[in-house]
């Protein structure tokens, strides 16, 4: 029996958006130019996105005799596992799914439910939303598959207090490009810059160690937390919090100017620049006093 062609639908094009023949972004296209299908999916990963994929689905059922059926992340669709290459490009895997934290930030819990690990596939992306909170045997086969691969990239964000000897003695034998932490709360500093310090040490650099920041409440505290997320080792990545509703959280120029300075490495490194000159002259000017 010959798989089902799944002809996949996305609201907008992202650096994750797959790119075969039978994933499309936005509306339908002349028919001439929609190959054969069984299904399709209309794919939703953010709340806001919501509205947008409900007229996709309208608009696809218009251009095609197939069933259309519309679900993902947004709409608490039940994850049964991971097929590489169907809702994320090739080279994106996740090994696991969910997570057993619940942060009032985070929407994993809820969508995802506790940590489950799923069959591991080849890929040099490991998009899991807590990779160290897996079984030591889980991990031991993923790094084991990674040895094989080169640009090798932790992007789901690395619980700090997990990362312990043993991750860290594995990672430097691999080819790694991009270890992804977070930090988006204060308290979290000293764990934060505890697990940075293990992956210095070892030999990780700021181009390779980043880090997601939370933002969008206090601009100077998050300002001052940045700041030390940098000179802890790390490139900071920061992100305007959003809620869980079907409209995006909207915040003012400002704010997304300061997202933007925090997000963009060239950005980052010559705002700290400035900081840093400003530091030095004013202890320079103190000392000649």
């Amino acid at each position: 029996m010959s798989e089902k062609r799944i002809l996949r639908v996305f609201p907008k094009r992202t650096s994750y958006t797959p790119t075969d023949d039978l994933a499309f972004v936005g509306p339908p296209p002349m028919a001439a130019f929609i190959p054969p299908h069984d299904e399709i999916h209309v794919s939703c990963t953010f709340t806001w996105d919501m509205v947008e994929c409900e007229d996709l689905a309208f608009q696809w059922e218009g251009a095609s005799r197939a069933p259309v059926k519309l679900g993902g992340p947004a709409y608490h669709s039940p994850v049964e596992g991971f097929t590489p290459g169907l809702y994320v490009k090739k080279g994106i895997i996740f090994t696991s799914r969910g997570c057993n934290n619940s942060c009032p930030w985070c929407g994993v819990r809820q969508m995802e439910g506790k940590l489950r690990e799923l069959p591991i596939c080849e890929g040099n992306v490991i998009q899991d939303n807590n990779f160290l909170q897996c079984s030591r045997r889980h991990k031991d086969k993923v790094f084991d598959m990674l040895r094989s691969q080169k640009g090798i990239c932790f992007r789901g964000g690395l619980e700090t207090d997990l990362i312990d000897d043993h991750f860290v003695s594995n990672i430097t034998s691999l080819r790694i490009a991009e270890l992804w932490l977070a930090c988006d709360t204060d308290a979290q500093l000293p764990r934060f810059k505890n697990a940075c310090k293990k992956l210095t040490d070892a030999g990780f650099n700021r181009n390779q160690i980043k880090c997601y920041s939370l933002i969008g409440h206090d601009m100077e505290a998050e300002e001052q937390r940045n700041r030390e997320i940098y000179r802890a080792g790390a490139m900071p990545f920061s992100q305007l919090e959003r809620d869980f509703s079907r409209t995006k959280t909207e915040y003012s120029a400002e704010w997304k100017a300061f997202e933007r300075q925090w997000q963009r490495p060239a950005a980052t490194v010559a705002h700290m620049r400035e900081v840093e000159t400003g530091k030095d002259q004013i202890m320079i000017g103190e000392e000649s006093t």
